[in-house]
């Protein structure tokens, strides 16, 4: 196998480092940049095979670097990584014409694979669409790591035009999903229509409805003689005309298994699957959504949600999904007359979670609540970045006031809950503007 030049822009030194091991463990000469404009002058002077480019730069973000490569070479392989998978990193990497994507903590087996069929011989590359519509009317909130799939898959789905499938519990987005992928599309400047089967008479009727998106909710519902003929038809290569997306509750292969789905028209549309995660996957994810739904029916401010309120929101299990979730808020958002929604203002079986403890946190959700404060106020402080002691002392801060109101603030109870020394716990509350006055 030949050795090829393969260019790492990424400024974590632990992580360039050990993919820079892993590039020469597969045979190939790495090279690092620790920043973009470093990167950007290395193309300029040796002819790469490919290209590794992290989204956090500390001097530009690898979208741009990303956007740079493409505009003097449409065939260099360039694999994105980011730390935080985002529904808008995801599509404008792709729309940007990145050939591959993965998120961290690397997964470096797969790392190792997606590099090597990149360095494959594969077919030119096709001409990137001048006529994609930039419009954001609709999109998905959320950061939990169980959604990084569906990010890469709707990124996926807004850059062709083959049948989708997108799954997901009831009340999870699905629609949603759909309409972020018409949006994003080059199709966004046609009409988008859902379908319920029971509306469905003839498939051949859908070469009628122009050049738009026609999307087939539950489509494990449709009669084995109308799956039969929808299949065939998908398979007649007539569809240019329209984009099909088509959504299901149901896991498709157990919905195959079952005989609710043909295995013809599972193969005609699975190709393509977007799994939507349930609502209690992703608790992490409540905060922003919360903030958006409560936001809605009075502009552009959202009445604010107490502590109290928010801890039953994300205590709850959510069987109804997101869709449960902005009808609470509807709800309270009512009730409160448009000030801050207090834990009364929630219906009794989700207020009762905040003392009951509900169901259990997601995984991950730890990391993306400090992840999403700490970029917000890292954006904010600008070159003036703060201490490492101060951001952990706010941290710590939050805890203990929490846990103070847990055990009726009496830091002798919490000292001992705690494990620790009270005149320990009392340094740390004095630190935190905690301090009670015991006399």
């Amino acid at each position: 196998m030949t050795s090829l030049p393969i260019l790492l822009i990424e400024d974590e030194y632990a992580l360039g480092t050990a993919l820079s091991f892993l590039v020469r463990r597969i045979g190939h000469l790495p090279t690092l940049e620790a920043s973009g404009a470093a990167g950007l002058a290395a193309l300029e002077k040796t002819q790469f095979a490919a290209v590794i480019l992290d989204i956090g730069l500390p001097d530009m973000s690898g979208l741009k670097v990303l956007e740079h490569i493409r505009r003097t070479n449409h065939d260099l392989p360039v694999l994105v990584i980011t730390a935080h998978a985002t529904l808008d990193h995801a599509i404008h990497a792709q729309k940007s014409g990145a050939t591959g994507y993965l998120t961290k903590p690397l997964d470096l087996q797969h790392f190792e694979q997606t590099l090597s069929a990149m360095l494959a011989p594969r077919m030119p590359a096709a001409e990137p669409r001048s006529d994609v519509s930039e419009t954001h009317a609709a999109t998905l909130i959320g950061a939990a790591p169980c959604l990084r799939e569906t990010f890469i898959g709707i990124a996926r789905a807004c850059t062709g035009d083959i049948p989708a499938l997108i799954t997901g519990p009831s009340g999870s987005g699905k629609s949603l999903a759909a309409s972020v992928i018409h949006a994003h599309s080059h199709r966004s400047g046609h009409a988008m229509e859902v379908l319920a089967c029971s509306q469905i008479v003839d498939p051949r009727e859908f070469e009628h409805r122009g050049g738009g998106t026609l999307v087939l909710d539950e489509v494990t519902e449709l009669s084995s003689d109308f799956q039969m003929r929808l299949a065939a038809w998908l398979g007649t290569g007539t569809t240019n005309q329209l984009r099909i997306l088509a959504t299901t509750i149901h896991n498709p292969r157990e919905a195959v298994q079952g005989g609710s789905m043909r295995e013809d028209l599972y193969y005609a549309l699975a190709t393509l699957t977007i799994p939507l995660p349930p609502l209690c996957e992703r608790s992490g994810d409540i905060p922003a959504l919360s903030a958006y739904f409560t936001g809605l029916p009075c502009g552009d401010s959202a009445p604010p949600l107490t502590s109290p309120a928010l801890a039953a929101l994300q205590a709850y299990s959510w069987p109804g999904n997101v869709r449960e979730l902005r009808h609470v808020l509807d709800y309270a958002v009512t009730l409160s007359g448009g000030g801050p929604v207090f834990l009364s203002h929630l219906p009794a079986h989700v207020a009762s979670c905040a003392t009951h403890g509900g169901a259990p946190p997601a995984p991950g959700e730890l990391d993306i609540v400090i992840g999403r404060w700490l970029d917000a106020h890292l954006a904010q402080s600008g070159d003036n970045h703060p201490s490492y002691d101060s951001l952990l002392e706010q941290i710590e801060g939050v805890m203990l006031r929490h846990l103070l109101e847990c055990h009726d603030n009496r830091p002798t109870r919490l000292a001992a809950a705690l494990g620790i020394h009270r005149a320990t716990l009392r340094q740390k509350l004095r630190r935190s503007g905690l301090q009670r006055d015991e006399a």
